[in-house]
């Protein structure tokens, strides 16, 4: 009887213990952050919200977010940038509308859809808490898997897009823009941002890069990356790995330091075999011959579309291609410079600048 007694009691304890937790760790939050925030908003009432930018490792977002605020400063907004760890934190104790009423820029990448589901959820939410912002979504993927629950939720993300009465979303490839515009009426197809960027250098190009995905998009196997390696070493004797992942987070401060870092060693490599988005973009800005691979997401191959005439960019589905694909851009005589999509960087400044005016 006595031990039927104490298992509730136990519950209640428990429950009663991550209430007073969750209420300490909220009041910490407010002082240490919205607090801050508000009197930010206070100071700059005509700024935007730039949001879910990254401090994760991932410096593919960070150029991303890169051009978005050369973007902003372009057409004269001041922002207010949220990171994607402090939108989670809001999310988490309900400060998700204290931005409504004030324009939102969602930060473009690969956030929409069933890879990165619960950053799908967070855009949700950030849609729905805040139904009287102006909100654009910036270039981004788009990909449900072909599984009831995903449909599911495709439909509902739908629902959500279409209340909204002030959305406007870009898509930065022909697939995820199709898929949009079975969701959302306002729509429009834009390059990825970084492709607004351009970085070269001077530097003397040496050896081989090897920038090849260890996440859940990746579709080489070992064996696949060791005949890719046997290739490149009857060509190069230095070989290094990189990636356009860290190991370790990158803070908002620091962007600029190790963006500047990984563009230069792009600018200084003779090849560049990649199978990420943004491998295959800094190669492109930065002149650097490179052989794409395809991974699971759409997204490679359809922003691949964009850089197609660049023929230093070469996209190959045989792994046995790479010592003949590399002789034959090696010689490249095209530049980025031939590759024109201002216009469509100056149809997204004006969509922005008349949108949120």
């Amino acid at each position: 009887m006595f031990s039927k007694i104490l298992l509730p009691l136990k519950k209640i304890h428990g429950h009663l213990y991550e209430t007073k937790l969750y209420y300490k760790e909220k009041n910490e939050f407010f002082h240490q952050y919205i607090r801050p925030l508000l009197n930010r908003m206070n100071e700059n009432p005509t700024s935007v919200f730039l949001i879910l930018t990254p401090e994760h490792n991932n410096l593919g977002d960070h150029a991303i977010a890169l051009a978005e605020i050369e973007l902003l400063n372009s057409i004269g907004f001041k922002y207010i940038e949220i990171t994607g760890k402090q939108l989670f934190k809001m999310k988490k104790f309900k400060y998700l509308s204290i931005m409504n009423g004030r324009p939102i820029l969602i930060n473009g990448g690969g956030n929409l859809g069933s890879i990165w589901f619960d950053i799908e959820q967070l855009i949700r939410e950030v849609i729905s808490k805040n139904p009287n912002s102006s909100i654009a979504i910036l270039p981004n993927t788009i990909h449900y898997e072909d599984t009831p629950f995903f449909q599911k939720e495709k439909h509902k993300a739908s629902r959500i897009y279409k209340k909204h009465k002030n959305l406007f979303m870009f898509a930065r490839e022909e697939i995820s823009y199709k898929n949009m515009m079975q969701l959302h009426s306002n729509v429009k197809l834009i390059p990825d941002m970084v492709l607004s960027l351009k970085r070269t250098n001077n530097f003397k190009r040496n050896g081989c890069l090897l920038c090849l995905r260890n996440d859940c998009e990746k579709t080489l196997n070992e064996n696949d990356q060791n005949s890719i390696l046997k290739q490149v070493q009857t060509i190069f004797t230095n070989i290094k790995r990189t990636d356009t992942c860290l190991d370790h987070s990158v803070s908002i401060e620091d962007r600029t330091y190790y963006l500047d870092n990984k563009f230069n060693e792009f600018c200084s490599t003779e090849l560049v075999i990649t199978d990420r988005l943004h491998g295959m973009l800094f190669a492109a800005i930065s002149n650097t011959p490179c052989i794409v691979i395809n991974s699971l997401s759409p997204k490679l191959v359809g922003c691949y579309e964009w850089i197609r005439c660049l023929d230093y960019i070469k996209f190959i589905d045989n792994l046995e291609d790479v010592t003949k694909v590399y002789y034959e851009i090696k010689s490249s005589k095209s530049n980025y410079e031939d590759l024109n999509l201002k216009p469509y960087f100056k149809i997204l400044a004006h969509d922005l600048y008349e949108f949120f005016n």
